[in-house]
């Protein structure tokens, strides 16, 4: 009962913030003068546009790498082709359906026919989620040395305190069970460095892209960027919206990266043009997982019926 009216408030906390951070980017958007706006967006070109968005989509191709490179190392018969179908559809339900339908738990029940395990696969899907975790968050020096430049108007120090005070208490029990999750699953491939160290490179290539379409589209708006602020924008806007205080980050994330570039020398044009690009790229590419989903979002229905089929213990029907 407790639990459940825990998890109840957290999910009316990340439905209140989300809706406030949907309301102030709305704000912001309103300020903007649109014919700017949209003299930046028609100056970018085709190919930019094709090229950057392709630098998106490979960030899912090197995760669905890297998931694959964990389960073979695991004698999991399971295909590229196929971990990648799985990633994407998982993508595709964080995206855009309820909250209930986690992408990881579509990951998990959709690889266990292949490993035949539900702790392998779940051991799998959190290793992978903690690696990609960790490939962002090394790169958090980098947002410290862009935003404490004595020519940056901003106050970082306040900016994280007010955050992290709304959603502290929250994260924190996030965390801990998370991060308890994460060892247990990293004992399973703890004798295997050679794997865990590929894995971890190939993390850090699956950010690295995305740094470099944001620079690409950075530029071609004409903000006066350089490569390592695009990562400190990245990595502090990753920290703060791993915070539950809104529904995948929808709105919080785009009010900070207006805010932060803003803070560097973009004009609010540039910067929410950026944000808004960056989030209909993010979309977009998950969106063949849509191909897929039906048949695993099938076998997630079937693993629920067959546990609530299960026979019962004398006296676990709750009387």
């Amino acid at each position: 009962m407790e639990e459940n009216r825990h998890r109840t408030g957290n999910q009316w906390l990340r439905i209140t913030g989300t809706l406030l951070s949907l309301a102030l980017l709305a704000y912001l958007l309103w300020q903007q003068d649109w014919q700017e706006l949209w003299r930046q967006v028609r100056g970018v070109s085709l190919w930019v546009w094709l090229g950057c968005f392709g630098l998106y989509f490979s960030g899912q191709v090197f995760n669905a790498l890297r998931w694959y490179i964990l389960l073979r190392s695991k004698q999991v018969e399971i295909t590229f082709l196929e971990c990648l179908k799985l990633i994407l559809s998982g993508a595709f339900a964080s995206n855009f359906l309820p909250s209930t339908v986690g992408g990881d738990v579509l990951r998990v029940v959709g690889s266990q026919p292949f490993t035949g395990s539900y702790t392998l696969s779940l051991a799998s899907v959190l290793l992978d989620r903690g690696l990609n975790v960790f490939a962002m968050l090394a790169t958090l020096p980098f947002s410290f040395f862009t935003f404490t430049a004595p020519n940056v108007h901003l106050d970082l120090k306040q900016q994280l305190s007010s955050a992290l005070a709304l959603g502290l208490p929250a994260l924190r029990q996030k965390l801990g069970k998370a991060l308890k999750k994460f060892k247990d699953a990293l004992l399973l491939w703890f004798n295997q460095p050679r794997v865990l160290a590929a894995a971890l490179i190939i993390s850090w290539l699956s950010v690295l892209v995305i740094f470099v379409g944001n620079i690409i589209l950075a530029h071609h708006l004409g903000m006066p960027v350089k490569f390592y602020q695009v990562v400190g924008v990245n990595a502090i806007t990753y920290l703060l919206t791993l915070l539950p205080i809104t529904l995948n980050g929808y709105g919080v994330r785009e009010v900070l990266i207006t805010t932060l570039y803003v803070a560097l020398g973009g004009s609010l044009e540039q910067a929410a043009s950026l944000a808004v690009i960056t989030r209909f790229f993010m979309l977009l590419e998950t969106l063949p997982g849509s191909l897929w989903i039906g048949s695993y979002l099938s076998l997630i229905r079937l693993s629920k019926e067959d546990k609530a089929s299960e026979p019962r213990l004398d006296g676990e029907n709750g009387n």
